[in-house]
């Protein structure tokens, strides 16, 4: 019969934790959520006061709910609780504040401005406000103005507010700011305050970043100090300046497609090494000072009706490619067209710029894909590497093209003009053996003298056959390696 006695274990020295210094005590309490470090204070007298001086505070709605504090019936209510019992002499290194649940928050601009308020002389280091679009989206309700205080010690900003209407502060200055991020907001002043703000107050100021910002339609960014910059979805851009002497990355997405036409853009960047660009191209293209060659150079046409051009051809996206003469590694996310010669293909007439690396992406299979690659291959013969990712059919919704296209005719492949002398690596992902891959595997090794080396990443479940390897072992050089990877 099994013993069911308790057995009782003594600890020597009573409680422990409570002797460990106030700098231990705070990295364990950062680790529970913030409404269970407050209570905390009940334990003893030496518990009172620890967590007034927590060096970051998290408030979210969900661990306020779960935990069902009795003295608490509103989430903001505990927001201006803590803050208000925060200890006077101490300085708040982190504070968040994330809402994911409408019920909990009755009035949000004023949630956001109270705490703001309260925050703004205290934080020394990152202060960031998340409402959920789920939670919180202010255009389907009307327009709320949310004024923002100066956070004159914050290195770190970020409010993510669906449809508030954010103005920013018009004195003071973010003397040690090195980031800002704003998303879902909007602005009635046409991005005047942002401007300013950027430009005037922030001396320090690296990274910025603005997603889904509504009513920003100029934007001027002056900065020395900048090092990144990311626009994505601000839909109603029409005028871009940029002069940052030390930017060293851009990401501009989905930004210039309502008014593309009348869109201008100033640049001023000698110092890039690195641009995204998921965009039409502005009418006005206003290059002041670029660098002689960047290091990386993303471009990705974008599915949309806008990007056709007033004169009724194809999207003016490629004209990226015009501004930089020399390109390190140049990514490519294009559609396949039937051959080089169809109207519709965007890399039709574009001069494609010096690259050692060629990176292209294909996101439809309906053509074969060879060639939209040699005709890429032919504009840039100095490719050194070219790396290729065929999305897989059933993703990109395949439908192959009749037997009588003109990507099936046999004349293309025989294209004299094509110089693969500078070729040396070739990489394919997302390989399955399929007769268009093996054509244009084929192809390369005929035509790239100096080629070395093959890689080939197989897609899941699919083995090379003994009969597409003895073909690549005949056309293999001297000195070339294949090589085959499973995903």
């Amino acid at each position: 019969m099994a013993d069911n006695r308790s057995v009782g274990v003594s600890c020597p020295g009573g409680d422990r934790i409570s002797d460990l210094p106030d700098n231990l005590l705070h990295h364990i309490l950062v680790l529970i959520p913030l409404v269970e470090a407050v209570r905390t204070c009940v334990l003893s007298r030496r518990w009172g006061g620890v967590w007034t001086r927590l060096p970051r505070l998290l408030f979210q709605d969900v661990d306020a709910a779960a935990a069902a504090a009795p003295r608490v019936r509103r989430f903001p209510d505990l927001v201006d609780g803590v803050l208000r019992g925060y200890a006077d002499d101490v300085d708040i290194d982190d504070l968040f504040i994330s809402v994911d649940v409408a019920a909990g928050v009755d009035d949000p601009v004023r949630l956001a401005a109270a705490t703001a308020a309260l925050a703004a002389p205290r934080v020394t280091a990152r202060f960031g406000i998340f409402l959920s679009p789920d939670a919180v989206n202010l255009y389907m309700v009307g327009e709320a103005t949310l004024q923002l205080p100066c956070f004159p010690r914050a290195t770190e900003f970020s409010v993510t507010f669906m449809g508030v209407d954010l103005r920013m502060p018009e004195t003071g200055t973010f003397a040690r700011l090195t980031k800002l991020y704003l998303a879902g907001v909007r602005f009635t002043d046409d991005g005047e305050g942002i401007s300013d703000a950027v430009s005037s107050r922030c001396p320090r100021i690296r990274v910025l970043e603005l997603l889904m910002v509504d009513g920003l339609r100029v934007l001027t960014v002056a900065s020395q100090s900048l090092l990144s910059l990311r626009l994505s979805a601000i839909m109603e851009l029409e005028r871009l300046g940029v002069v940052a002497g030390n930017l060293r990355e851009m990401v501009v997405d989905t930004c210039f497609v309502l008014n593309n036409a009348g869109a201008l853009m100033l640049l001023s960047v000698p110092a890039l090494e690195k641009l995204h660009w998921e965009d039409c191209c502005p009418g006005q293209l206003l290059p002041w000072k670029l660098p002689g060659c960047l290091r990386r150079l993303v471009v990705t046409w974008l599915k949309l009706e806008c990007l056709v051009d007033a004169a009724g051809g194809s999207s003016n996206f490629m004209r990226i490619l015009q501004l930089f003469p020399r390109v390190h590694t140049l990514r490519l996310e294009v559609p396949i067209a039937p051959d080089q010669l169809d109207q519709n293909n965007p890399i039709e007439n574009v001069n494609l710029p010096y690259c050692s690396e060629l990176e292209f992406i294909a996101n439809q299979t309906k053509h074969k894909f060879g060639p939209t690659i040699i005709s890429l291959l032919k504009k840039s013969s100095c490719v050194r590497k070219l790396s290729l990712q065929m999305f897989r059919r059933e993703q990109a919704g395949y439908i192959p093209c009749t037997s009588d296209c003109n990507c099936r005719q046999l004349s293309i492949w025989r294209d004299k003009g094509v110089d693969l002398i500078s070729l040396e690596w070739v990489v394919m992902y997302g390989f399955s053996e399929t007769q268009d891959e093996k054509s244009f595997i084929y192809y390369i090794m005929r035509k790239a003298k100096r080629l070395r080396r093959v890689s080939l990443v197989l897609s899941v479940g699919v083995n090379p056959t003994r009969r597409f390897l003895r073909k690549l072992c005949k056309l293999s050089m001297s000195g070339c390696n294949i090589e085959f990877y499973s995903c």
